[in-house]
């Protein structure tokens, strides 16, 4: 109604009312949009920084998975300054690497952990630096002490940095999880705040309820991409080395509960910087792809294996002693491709111990294996029960 010519005071205020709702899911819509775009930038750099992160725990493994091959190495002569070549430039790329991360803006423990790797490699360097100059006086005592030095000061350095890569990887990729899941909730928010202001403003709800729900879609997509990406290894689509560690203590635990053992195994394949030398990285790669997957098909039902770096993969055979693993792996042995060969430790767990003394057991079974002329499978000792 007009009184004088002029809108009443309630016309004037369902007006105002409508405008101050327009404006109202304007703001509300806006500010869940930008809060998607933001989540989905944190986590689109999550991703890439993830990336490298495994690029450099790939290296850190080889680097850790070279110290049976180096210390053998360096007991021949004429093969140890070759050994240690490889050993530095595998050591430079791990550096690159960390060059990278370290460009990237960390939270201050996250730094915290990345400065303790630092160290670490650094430390890992001037060892490297003494095994160097030993290997140079080329007397058997010097080979020796090089062996030593390997198996016992760099080889552990090595695992420690391995060991802190993941850990910085974990972090990281938890933190990128949680911001996938903030932005979604944020956008997931904001669309309901649209849906109740717009009862007065229906076209601009559809549209704005159109963006949100882009944001929305994008952020859930970006969540199912950073979990593939934190379990799969990209090469050989086998689980990662992150998914091999969660598996593993499932294992155990099942172990302990059912009083049936388990088999954990580390498989290399034999000389195979030799096999990328001469036929090159491409046909690497697909040698590992295809011996994945010949694996892979002979394996039980609920048995697992991953890569677990470089040309190392880690098999977990479920209700497997020590005994029934080694005919397994006797048939393995025909399993590999173009006559690859592989070297296997194996270590039979009641469950009881922590997943790091299994596989410690099964690397130096491993290492047993290589030393006794590869193509061939070791099974450790089992752990003797203490009173």
């Amino acid at each position: 109604m007009y009184l004088g010519g002029r809108p009443s005071a309630s016309v004037l205020a369902r007006v105002f009312a409508v405008v101050v709702l327009v404006l109202a899911a304007l703001a509300s819509s806006w500010t869940g949009i930008d809060a998607g775009q933001e989540g989905r930038l944190r986590v689109t750099d999550a991703m890439h920084l993830g990336r490298r992160l495994l690029d450099a725990r790939a290296l850190a493994n080889d680097l850790m998975g070279r110290q049976a091959e180096f210390a053998l190495e360096s007991l021949r002569a004429e093969r140890a300054a070759a050994a240690a070549s490889e050993y530095r430039k595998t050591l430079a790329a791990l550096r690159q690497a960390l060059d990278d991360i370290g460009r990237y803006r960390l939270e201050p423990a996250d730094r915290a952990i990345y400065d303790a790797v630092r160290q670490q490699v650094d430390r890992f360097d001037q060892v490297h630096g003494e095994i160097a100059a030993l290997v140079q006086q080329g007397t058997r005592d010097s080979e020796l002490a090089v062996s030593t030095q390997v198996l016992e000061v760099a080889g552990p350095l090595a695992r420690d940095i391995a060991d802190g890569i993941g850990v910085l990887d974990a972090k990281l990729a938890e933190r990128a999880m949680r911001a996938a899941e903030d932005s979604g909730s944020a956008a997931e928010r904001a669309r309901w705040a649209l849906v109740a202001f717009s009862a007065l403003s229906l076209l601009v709800a559809l549209l704005l309820a159109n963006s949100l729900g882009k944001a929305l879609g994008d952020s859930r997509l970006l969540m199912r991409q950073l979990t593939e990406l934190a379990r799969v290894d990209g090469l050989t689509t086998l689980p990662n080395r992150r998914a091999w560690d969660e598996e593993l203590m499932k294992a155990l635990y099942r172990a302990r509960r059912t009083s049936q053992p388990c088999a954990v195994a580390l498989l290399d394949l034999d000389h195979f910087k030799r096999y990328n030398d001469t036929h090159g990285h491409q046909a690497g790669d697909a040698l590992l792809r295809e011996t994945a997957r010949a694996l892979s098909a002979r394996l039980r039902a609920g048995d697992l294996i991953a890569r677990y770096g470089g040309e190392e993969f880690a098999l977990l055979l479920h209700g497997c002693d020590g005994a029934n693993a080694l005919k397994f792996f006797e048939r393995l042995h025909g399993a590999t491709l173009e006559g690859q060969t592989f070297s296997a430790g194996v270590a039979e767990s009641d469950g009881a111990e922590e997943g790091s003394a299994a596989l410690r057991r099964a690397d130096d079974a491993l290492y047993t294996a290589k030393a006794g002329g590869r193509n061939r499978t070791v099974l450790a000792e089992r752990v003797r029960a203490t009173a």
